[in-house]
């Protein structure tokens, strides 16, 4: 049960998907994929080389970070192996075929087209070209959303398999006032929020630093030695401090740490940054970039914290950033990992 102001909501769970829960899904898909978004239900049959293919329930699009979204619209009560990996692996194997990447561009294109509104908050977005801007969002990986009624462990499990895809699985509730059927309200996990919300919550929007930091590969860490990686969490404000200082703090630390990576939180939600630790100080020793009346300054400072010191210029961006996973666990804590296992983990599950 849900109570809101003292009103109670009771769960209500969709008997039909397409009838129920797709209009739904469409409603409210700016709070699920973010702002400066467009969600199409158009027909997309997405067909492999060889024939075989399946029409995914939507497809989003996002003008603001340019990336583009594959949606399959799910009930806990189908078999996830039999509905959503079945359906999603002939969507991965049909976007493969550049034949029907360029059929996805044109329908997408004709859609936008027709509806003179829409093109124009599209040209104000992306400018005049938008088949050009549609032709190279298409070209890229689309990430897969599944969006469900109750994320179970099955389904968690069954989509593993589409690892080699960026895949996600939201969970959307529905709950019906006890003395008016007809009023809803609905919690909601978006991808860009680390909480689930009820919709018309304000959302805070964050912008990372303009700061262009040199990326660094997977190859290249694989060059690096073997050691210990400290990662730590934080919010997108505390790039900031990384990149002034050099360094990182406060924590408290015993053990050894030979590189330091940092996971970024909502609205990134992924582990972006990457240095090779030079040293572990306390904030009064002299060679600490901050001073200790400057460190208790921060909310985070504690007696006995220590500052974290990279190397320099050895700060870099990931260039395959490590981001959540399917059981979207978030990192709360700092943790070590070995140099190896952290150039391997694709998400935050693998670490």
């Amino acid at each position: 049960m849900l109570i809101v102001d003292g009103v109670k909501y009771e769960l209500w769970i969709p008997k039909d998907e397409e009838k129920d829960f797709h209009p739904i899904v469409k409603e409210h898909s700016d709070i699920i994929f973010g702002e400066d978004t467009k969600y199409f239900d158009v027909s997309l049959k997405l067909k492999s080389i060889s024939g075989l293919g399946s029409k995914p329930d939507g497809c989003v699009l996002n003008f603001k970070d340019n990336y583009w979204y594959i949606v399959e619209v799910e009930l806990s009560k189908h078999d996830p192996y039999d509905h959503i990996v079945n359906q999603l692996t002939r969507f991965i194997n049909g976007i493969e075929n550049p034949k029907t990447k360029n059929d996805v561009v044109d329908i997408l294109y004709d859609e936008i087209d027709k509806n003179k509104m829409l093109r124009a908050y599209v040209e104000e977005k992306v400018g005049k070209d938008i088949h050009h801007w549609l032709s190279k969002l298409i070209s890229q990986t689309p990430i897969i959303v599944v969006v469900i009624e109750k994320k179970t462990d099955k389904v968690i499990e069954a989509c593993k398999i589409l690892s080699k895809y960026e895949t996600y699985i939201l969970e959307l509730n529905t709950f019906v006032r006890q003395d008016a059927p007809n009023v809803h309200a609905h919690l909601i996990e978006s991808l860009f929020e680390e909480e689930k919300q009820i919709t018309g919550m304000t959302r805070k929007q964050i912008s990372l630093p303009s700061v262009s930091i040199p990326l660094i590969s997977k190859g290249e860490l694989n060059s690096l030695k073997e050691g210990n990686v400290l990662i730590a969490p934080s919010t997108p404000d505390g790039v900031d401090f990384l990149i002034e200082k050099n360094a990182w703090g406060f924590i408290r630390i015993k053990r050894k740490a030979d590189y330091f990576a940092l996971y970024v939180g909502s609205p990134e939600s992924r582990i972006m940054y990457f240095g090779k630790v030079e040293k572990i100080v306390d904030p009064r020793d002299t060679d600490s970039p901050i001073s200790i009346d400057e460190a208790r300054q921060y909310d985070t400072y504690k007696e006995g914290k220590k500052v974290v010191i990279l190397k320099p210029n050895s700060l870099r961006e990931l260039d395959d950033k490590i981001l959540l996973g399917l059981k979207r666990a978030k990192m709360r804590n700092q943790k070590f990992v070995a140099l190896t296992r952290f150039i391997n983990s694709k998400t935050i599950d693998d670490l």
